[in-house]
């Protein structure tokens, strides 16, 4: 799970590396300050081999619960790109046999992430005749990401 969380963050800043390379900062806007304050962000060189490396998760299959990666891409958000499991099966795959087992249940691991939402905010220029200038503003926000699949025994409630 840990190889996961630092896939997720490294293709965050997969991102700020592009902006980095065009010279372009980020504009965080908070709601106490009436400006903006703009912060240049700079990823530590030795991170670079982990941006190329993508293979499936070993973990991922050879649980008891496997599942598979989807990915979900929204051009608004930093980061654009997050990787969500998806259970591959209802019931939990028999140790012993390899079929499915559906006295157990294969439910899906909830992780909490902070992302930062991009909307555009346009500059009034006070010159007739030249193009307002695109600003993007970034708030920050969270999204609730699947991480991975787990065996529970199921919930069962007994009648009265």
């Amino acid at each position: 799970m840990l190889m996961v969380v630092r896939v997720f963050l490294l293709l965050g800043f997969a991102s700020v590396l592009l902006a980095a390379g065009k010279k372009r900062l980020i504009s965080l806007e908070q709601k106490v300050r009436p400006k903006g304050r703009n912060v240049k962000l700079a990823l530590d060189p030795s991170a670079y081999s982990y941006l190329s490396i993508r293979s499936d998760s070993s973990i991922a299959n050879l649980s008891l619960s496997p599942w598979t990666y989807i990915d979900s891409v929204n051009p608004h958000r930093f980061p654009e790109r997050i990787l969500q499991a998806n259970c591959s099966t209802s019931g939990c795959l028999n140790l012993y046999r390899g079929d499915e087992d559906l006295s157990l249940e294969a439910k899906p691991i909830k992780y909490q992430v902070l992302v930062l939402y991009r909307t555009l905010k346009e500059k009034k220029n006070k010159k007739p005749g030249k193009k307002a200038k695109k600003k993007y503003v970034f708030k920050l926000g969270t999204e609730e990401i699947t991480v991975g699949c787990t065996c529970v025994r199921p919930n069962v409630i007994p009648q009265e």
